[in-house]
């Protein structure tokens, strides 16, 4: 068979897409003892493969396979369950029903409307004069809160290079 062949179909073993007529083609070509050195390491690969296929385990085989099966079955071990344990596992039981049930009536709790008491309407801008007179003071509040943090990290800095000297 044609080299070419033989890695395309190597190709599609490996992948998993090839037929059972194309495996056979695979294992009757690397039972040859002349096979070409790149496709050598594949070679016991498939010989083992054909190996395993023609292996016989004999008509004995399934008997003695189930009467091993059978005398190795362990026996169930049962566990009897003193009252103590019984009491946990109803008081686990209780304190879960009672965290559902206080998860329930909190949420109830958290969805009923709540009315706020802030009037906001008499917040709102009513006039372009209005509205550029609150805008101004807040900028003018951002302004000074800048300048502030400046004059602080310039103050900072100068006892940074106070402290910097003894370090040279």
């Amino acid at each position: 068979m044609d080299y070419k062949v033989m890695e395309q179909l190597l190709d599609k073993y490996f992948e998993g897409e090839t037929s059972l007529q194309e495996e056979g083609r695979l294992r009757e070509y690397f039972q040859r003892p002349e096979v070409p050195e790149a496709l050598q390491p594949y070679q016991p690969l498939f010989q083992h493969l054909e190996q395993e296929r023609t292996l016989e385990l004999g008509a004995a085989f399934d008997q003695k396979l189930l009467q091993k099966l059978e005398t190795a079955r362990p026996q169930a071990k049962v566990r009897h369950l003193g009252v103590r344990s019984w009491v946990l596992r109803i008081a686990a039981a209780l304190a879960i029903g009672f965290g559902l049930w206080w998860a329930y009536i909190t949420q109830d709790a958290l969805q009923a409307p709540q009315q706020a008491g802030i009037d906001w309407s008499k917040y709102e801008v009513n006039s372009p004069e209005d509205a550029f007179r609150l805008t101004s003071t807040a900028l003018l509040k951002a302004s000074s809160e800048l300048n502030r943090g400046t004059s602080t990290a310039a103050h900072e800095m100068d006892k940074l290079k106070k402290v910097g000297k003894y370090f040279k």
